[in-house]
């Protein structure tokens, strides 16, 4: 009966310290929110956009600006402008983000998008990227929406699973490319990034 005892008060032991242990040391998930109250902070404004023929040499009008006229919540969104007359061009925010060397994981983001209007018409894809380099071109993206679907606010998300590379770092991009021949603007806010 002691004998039984031990070993129970052993085996006991060992799960108390064991459990706790192996949550501590599993790889917990990154977490990356962010509002645009305070800044950019690590987002950075791209695009890739056509010439415009209208204004020879140079590239037709787009902008991403941090503004206060509309935020699903705080104050403060980012609006996403371009120049769609040309019927092309995809307008975007992105960031690195550090993460394990060569291992997999998936990396989801989600974020909010501001239309003014609903339309049967599509005026506007949402698109979303995550992978290993820098995105630089419409082709790097993909469609995940259309961007009329509601007037108002409305949650989009985009998740991959990657194999990262040694240099230990991956993009995630989230924007708007055109799909009818008008200027456009368009909000996002409250992006959110997971990797697990």
């Amino acid at each position: 009966m002691k004998m039984l005892f031990k070993v129970c008060f052993v085996i006991g032991v060992v799960l108390v310290i064991s459990v706790p242990a192996v949550w501590y040391l599993y790889p917990k998930p990154i977490v990356q929110s962010e509002s645009f109250e305070t800044g950019f902070n690590d987002w950075i404004a791209d695009a890739d956009v056509p010439m415009d023929p209208n204004n020879p040499g140079h590239h037709v009008a787009w902008n991403i600006s941090r503004v206060a006229t509309q935020a699903y919540s705080g104050q403060y969104s980012v609006a996403l402008f371009i120049d769609g007359r040309q019927d092309d061009g995809t307008v975007w925010i992105e960031r690195k983000i550090s993460v394990e060397n060569n291992s997999e994981i998936q990396v989801k983001i989600t974020f909010q998008l501001y239309s003014e209007q609903e339309s049967f018409n599509t005026i506007a894809g949402v698109c979303a990227y995550v992978g290993l380099s820098n995105p630089e071109e419409e082709v790097d993206f993909e469609v995940i929406g259309n961007a009329n679907e509601i007037a108002g606010w409305k949650a989009y998300s985009h998740t991959a699973t990657l194999n990262t590379g040694s240099n230990g770092e991956i993009w995630v991009a989230a924007g708007i490319t055109v799909r009818w021949e008008t200027e456009m603007t368009y909000n996002v806010d409250d992006v959110e990034i997971v990797v697990s």
